[in-house]
């Protein structure tokens, strides 16, 4: 009989505390888990935010567009390139707002310094991307319309 009470309390215990406390042990280890990866994204986010700051900072403002374009005449310069008219309009932004800026680019020279130009584009740190890319044959020289992308951001 004793061992029957001892059984039947056995199975009470169990049911009562140790069984419920079975699914509050997974509960509790799937919030520790989120709550890891978060803490994980969050320690990520503030080392990284430095950097993005830095990008930021890169992107030319409103007033250093002719700058970015001198910068661009002067290396196709270089590459013996002849550069035509550069047009570029710039949007009007509030102060640090970001806007993307399309411009033309129009350059005449020999293939090997147009693929060269178009390299020094491609890898250059200044943030400048190449949307179109038209070239036409004249003469032995190759006529180049570039249209690139910047951002710049408002005054």
């Amino acid at each position: 009989m004793a061992c029957l009470t001892l059984l039947a309390l056995d199975g009470i215990l169990y049911g009562v505390l140790i069984a419920p406390a079975a699914s509050r042990l997974a509960s509790g280890e799937a919030r520790y888990n989120e709550l890891r990866k978060r803490h994980a994204v969050a320690v990520l986010y503030t080392k990284q935010k430095p950097s993005f700051s830095g990008v930021v900072t890169g992107i030319p403002e409103q007033k250093d567009m002719p700058l970015l374009v001198k910068d661009l005449v002067l290396t196709a310069r270089r590459l013996n390139l002849s550069v035509s008219s550069v047009k570029y309009d710039i949007p009007k932004r509030a102060s640090g707002e970001l806007a993307v800026l399309a411009f033309s680019f129009p350059a005449e020279g020999r293939y090997s310094d147009v693929k060269r130009f178009i390299y020094d584009v491609e890898t250059s740190d200044r943030l400048v991307g190449i949307q179109e890319l038209k070239m036409d044959s004249e003469k032995g020289m190759v006529k180049l319309e570039l249209k690139l992308l910047t951002y710049v951001r408002g005054q």
